[in-house]
C-alpha cells in the first residue's frame, strides 16, 4: 500500500489533465490511496476534484489557509501505506508511474528519499530563448537531464518525488509552513527543499530515478519574461530563507543591488541579448536573496514594488 498526495490552488484549469492521468495509471500490487487537497480555491478546483472522487476513490481534504506545504501536513494526517507519493496539480503522469515508483522502492531498501523524473510538458513552441538559459530547471521545474544514481536530497522537486513512510512515523517531522506557495506572488520558493535539507541532515540518502516520470504542464504566461523573472525572485528569497550560502556577504550584496539598480537602466541596452537576459534573472535572483536575508533579521523587503514584483529593467517589462 501506498498513498498519493498532492494539493491544489485555483487548479481547475490543470486539474481534469492531470486527474484523468492519475485515473490512466495502473496501480501495483497492494494499492494505492489518493489524497487531494484543496487549498482556498475560488474557482471550480472543488467540481473538479469532486467529479474525480469516485473514479480514483479520491479523498479530498480541505485547507483554507492559503499554502501547499500547510496542505501537505494536512494531507500526511490521512496517508497510508509504506511510501508517500508527492506530486503537483499541474502535472501529467506515465500510465506505469505508480509501478516504476513501487519497483524503485522495493529494490533500495537503504534508501528513503526518491526522486522521479520531470520533463516539460510545452503549450507551444518554447522560445528558443528560454531552452538556452542555465537556470531553465528553475525556472521550469524539470530534472529531464539527471542519470540514475545517488542524488543530493535537494534534487527532489515538489513534482514527482517519494519518501517512505516511516519518516514521519513519529510525527516530528513535517513540511515548514513558512516557505513555499501561498496566496502571495513573491513567496519563498523551496517547498520541498527545505524538508530535503533537514531530511539530508538527518543522515537520509536520496536516489534518483528516471523510471517515474511526469510531464510539468507550462502554461502560456509562464513563459513570458516577467512571469520568469518573478520565478527567479521567489527562487533566490527561498534560497535566503533556508540560509543557502551566497557568494556575497548580505551587505556586500546589498551595495551591489542598487549598483545595478542605478546603472542597469542605462547599460542594459548596450549588452547583446543574452548576456542582458542573464545579468536581469541574476539581479532579480539576488534581490530575492537580499529580502529573503531581510525577513530573516525582521526587517521589511527592499526590492519588491508596489505591484508586488521585483525591480525589472524596461527592457524585460
Amino acid at each position: 500500500m501506498m498513498s498519493v498526495l498532492f494539493s491544489t490552488h485555483n487548479g481547475g484549469t490543470v486539474l481534469p489533465k492531470m486527474l484523468a492521468s492519475l485515473a490512466r495509471a495502473k496501480i501495483p500490487v497492494g494499492g494505492c490511496k489518493f489524497i487531494a487537497v484543496n487549498n482556498a480555491s475560488t474557482d471550480d478546483t472543488q467540481r473538479v476534484l469532486e467529479d474525480f472522487s469516485q473514479v480514483l476513490k479520491l479523498t479530498v481534504l480541505q485547507e483554507p489557509a492559503p499554502g501547499k506545504n500547510r496542505s501537505l501536513n494536512r494531507a500526511l494526517e490521512h496517508a497510508e501505506g509504506d511510501l508517500f507519493i508527492f506530486c503537483d496539480d499541474d502535472v501529467i503522469v506515465a500510465e506505469d508511474w505508480l509501478l516504476q515508483w513501487r519497483a524503485l522502492a522495493d529494490g533500495l531498501p537503504e534508501y528513503s528519499l526518491f526522486a522521479g523524473s520531470t520533463l516539460p510538458f510545452w503549450p507551444a513552441d518554447p522560445p528558443e530563448w528560454s531552452l538556452k538559459t542555465r537556470d531553465i530547471s528553475i525556472i521550469f521545474g524539470t530534472n529531464e537531464h539527471m542519470m540514475e544514481g545517488p542524488c543530493d536530497p535537494r534534487c527532489m522537486l515538489g513534482t514527482n518525488m517519494a519518501l517512505r513512510a516511516a519518516i514521519f512515523e513519529d510525527g516530528s517531522i513535517k513540511f515548514d509552513a513558512k516557505i513555499g506557495p501561498d496566496s502571495s506572488r513573491a513567496y519563498p520558493m523551496g517547498s520541498e527543499t527545505q524538508l530535503a535539507r533537514r531530511l539530508a541532515n538527518l543522515g537520509y540518502e536520496c536516489w534518483f530515478s528516471p523510471g517515474p516520470r511526469v510531464a510539468h504542464i507550462i502554461r502560456p504566461h509562464q513563459l513570458e519574461r516577467p512571469a520568469i523573472l518573478m520565478r527567479a525572485y521567489r527562487w533566490g528569497r527561498g534560497q535566503a530563507h533556508m540560509e543557502e550560502p551566497h557568494h556575497y556577504s548580505p551587505q556586500r550584496l546589498s551595495r551591489k543591488n542598487f549598483l545595478r539598480w542605478s546603472l542597469y537602466p542605462l547599460l542594459m541596452h548596450f549588452y547583446g541579448p543574452a548576456e542582458a537576459w542573464s545579468r536581469q534573472w541574476e539581479w532579480v535572483a539576488d534581490q530575492g536573496y537580499e529580502d529573503g536575508w531581510r525577513e530573516r533579521q525582521e526587517k521589511q523587503p527592499r526590492w519588491l514594488s508596489r505591484q508586488g514584483g521585483p525591480r525589472i529593467v524596461s527592457r524585460f517589462r
